[in-house]
């Protein structure tokens, strides 16, 4: 006996789900959930739209790093980072900055591994090989990088030598002291060390001895250094209590870097990967520890059984501060305050994270977890006054694939949804985007992936107020490039990499000959042959033209018969202008590549570009025509299933009669079925492509389906580069009730 069940319904809000929930029919997620959801954005009232596609901006140099500026609403720019270099755009791709290299310490290898951190015009880079860098925007046409410098107290000098108020720590042995020559102020004292101590990359390093300080301006062994006293320590010693530059060549450079509570804090310093050390209050190149008064320095260690490297750290409503072996937040006092007196650092989960930069997003922490296969939210919980700890992605796990960059889009694509880019670098799933969508509000949180033309990976993505900006390894013409590219806001745009194409003049055209009248005109200075249907001006004359046919007179001369008669007789060679025709010239970095042009609503097809720059298309267009490369959104369901009364439908054999698509605007759609040795069954195919003028479609539309299959899904998906936006689905499925009693 045959039932049929009419009640399975999908909008499709849950996302792709790992493939090993393909029988967890008892998941809540399962029913709204993908089988695979690729190049497809989430919607936040359910259903899904196709991805924005790209507008390319500029071609870069090498591989490359992107980080935001947002200097005002109206002012940002792109900084793309790359070997020791600085290049900034704006957001149209003109270029503000290029092959700026003073001071532009890092490698390409430590690239993805700079933090670093906006307060007004300057941006603070941070790694823990290289000493800090201040990126500094002196207007909006000049950017300048240089080295960071800790303040001066010009009130204490020796021989032009002033007090620092640079951070100390004691890292030698506790049981290593130190002897002065002399303990005054003056120049040319020696520090002799009871044990090795010094090394030579500590000239032009602070040494405080006593509390007291003094520069290093020799190096003798490692035992002995020479120095200008800058403060009188008191006597010669032997000191015990005596310390070096917290941040210096010798004891490297602090990884994590945020402002916070009106100070900037630094963190996970190389030889003290549990340090965190904060400026003096709205101070932020002063760092001087003092004696501890509230608006003074901080400097404290993470105390635990285990080291735990700080890697990363994030203002919110307390500081979250993020170790490679857990979370941890320095809370506020009662007055929202931090002061040396008040300052603790308190644990609260144990996860760890990668190296990769935690965002805030959707009222939490995102951060990768450091085994890279996991994201997980750390958000304040009031019912356990603390931070807690869950996975976001534990029903997508095989979507995360060692992420080396996020980025957040909050109400972008037109639309209120925020979005969240996990760029992947890892071997399963590299260079492409795992993306998350969240409404905590509404308990909505699915994922998505997106990916780019074959062969292509994303490098890096950033997010500049409403704008996603990134840069994508493409191999284009035989070479490896990497070009800068905007996203869409919305799903007009339909390709990747898009420009617009201009119509190609194939030589300088000249009338050949005065006085002409009537609807034949003699033409010549083609290098390649006109063609019927192609529209020209002739110059002083607005009047347009449609060739109808061609006649070669030979020795590049050509009679055109036209659409009507000359407005006026031309002049001896008056130039003539193609406005409308078949040859389209396009961006010589797209040579030989194959491109889809697109007009309006119409799909044009594909089409290889020449050596010459031009694709030739199939009919005449206008001037604007969008190419570049195609990508294509798939949704495919997990399997349709359902408990029911005498048990779950999972493993029988059933088949989906009917889909039922609730199409919110389309005008490309392809839908079928598999079967259970995956093989595609196309049932139907609704094509809505056609001429510019075409509307997309709005309609439920009905697909019928024969066949059974112990897992059956639906597919939909879309060939074309067109808008496409789907609400829903509801299925009947048919299965077999005999069946399942002789099982």
């Amino acid at each position: 006996m045959a039932r049929t069940l009419k009640t399975v319904l999908t909008n499709f809000s849950s996302g792709e789900l790992n493939p090993l929930l393909a029988t967890r029919i008892d998941t809540p997620a399962y029913s709204n959930g993908a089988k695979q959801c690729r190049n497809f954005a989430l919607l936040a009232e359910g259903g899904l739209m196709r991805r924005p596609g790209t507008t390319y901006l500029a071609t870069l140099p090498a591989e490359s790093r992107l980080i935001p500026f947002v200097f005002s609403d109206d002012e940002i720019a792109i900084i793309v980072l790359s070997n020791q270099r600085m290049d900034v755009y704006n957001i149209d791709g003109s270029v503000i900055v290029s092959n700026y290299t003073t001071n532009c310490n890092w490698t390409t290898a430590q690239l993805f591994e700079l933090n670093f951190a906006q307060f007004g015009d300057t941006i603070f880079i941070t790694h823990r090989d290289n000493e800090i860098r201040k990126l500094f925007r002196e207007s909006a046409t000049s950017f300048t990088v240089s080295v960071f410098a800790f303040d001066d107290d010009d009130s204490v000098t020796v021989s032009g030598v002033n007090k620092t108020t640079r951070p100390f720590y004691k890292y030698a042995s506790s049981s290593i002291s130190v002897s002065l020559s002399s303990h005054g102020t003056g120049t040319g004292r020696t520090v002799t060390a009871s044990a090795n101590a010094f090394t030579s990359n500590q000239v032009g390093d602070y040494i405080e001895i006593n509390k007291k300080q003094g520069k290093i301006t020799g190096f003798t062994s490692a035992t002995q250094v020479t120095i200008t006293i800058i403060e009188d320590m008191g006597n010669a010693g032997p000191h015990f209590d005596w310390a070096e530059q917290s941040i210096s060549t010798k004891r490297g450079f602090p990884q994590a870097v945020t402002f916070h509570n009106n100070r900037l804090w630094l963190g996970g310093l190389k030889s003290r990967p549990a340090g965190i050390l904060a400026s003096r209050i709205s101070e932020y190149f002063n760092f001087s520890v003092g004696t501890g008064e509230a608006d003074e320095a901080i400097d404290l260690d993470i105390a635990g059984s285990e080291v735990n490297e700080v890697r990363h750290m994030l203002s919110g409503k307390d500081l979250q501060v993020f170790t490679d072996g857990g979370e941890y937040y320095i809370p506020r006092a009662n007055d929202n305050t931090i002061t040396p007196g008040n300052v603790s650092v308190l644990r609260q989960t144990a996860y760890g994270i990668s190296r990769t930069a935690p965002i805030i997003f959707d009222q939490a922490a995102g951060f990768v977890q450091k085994n890279g296969k996991a994201v997980r939210e750390f958000i304040y919980s009031d019912i356990e006054d603390g931070y807690k700890s869950t996975s976001v992605s534990i029903l997508a796990q095989h979507l995360i694939d060692n992420p080396k960059q996020v980025a957040i889009i909050k109400g972008n694509f037109t639309r209120p949804e925020q979005y969240a880019f996990f760029l992947n670098n890892g071997t399963t799933l590299p260079g492409t985007m795992a993306i998350f969508h969240s409404v905590r509000d509404e308990k909505i949180a699915g994922w998505s992936l997106w990916t780019t033309k074959e062969n292509d990976l994303y490098q890096s993505v950033v997010t500049l107020n409403e704008y996603l900006v990134c840069i994508v390894k493409r191999q284009l013409n035989g070479s490896t490039v990497y070009t800068l590219e905007k996203f869409g806001d919305d799903d007009s745009i339909t390709l990747d990499m898009q420009t617009t194409s201009t119509v190609s003049q194939r030589g300088t055209p000249l009338v050949q000959g005065a006085s002409q009248s009537g609807a034949v005109v003699k033409i010549d200075g083609f290098t390649s042959d006109p063609q019927i249907n192609e529209t020209f001006t002739i110059a002083g004359n607005s009047t347009e033209y449609t060739i109808q046919a061609v006649t070669n007179n030979g020795g590049g001369s050509y009679d055109l018969n036209l659409d009507q008669n000359l407005a006026a007789s031309p002049a001896d060679n008056a130039v003539v202008t193609i406005v409308k025709g078949y040859f389209h010239s396009v961006n010589g970095i797209y040579t030989n590549e194959s491109v889809n042009a697109v007009e309006g609503n119409s799909s044009l097809g594909a089409f290889t570009v020449s050596a010459t720059d031009t694709i030739t298309l199939n009919s005449p267009r206008a001037t604007g025509v969008k190419i570049g490369f195609n990508y294509t959104p798939i949704i495919e369901t997990m399997p349709i299933d359902k408990e029911l009364p005498e048990g779950p439908l999972t493993g029988l054999p059933r088949r989906i009669s009917r889909a039922i698509i609730d199409i919110n605007s389309a005008l490309d759609l392809t839908v079928k079925a598999a079967d259970t040795t995956s093989k595609s069954l196309v049932v139907q195919q609704v094509n809505f492509t056609g001429g510019s003028d075409l509307t997309p479609v709005t309609d439920k539309k009905e697909f019928f389906f024969l066949g059974y299959s112990k897992s059956p899904t639906v597919t939909l998906s879309q060939d074309d580069p067109l808008p496409i936006k789907i609400l829903g689905m509801s299925v009947e499925v048919v299965f077999a009730w005999v069946l399942i009693l002789l099982h």
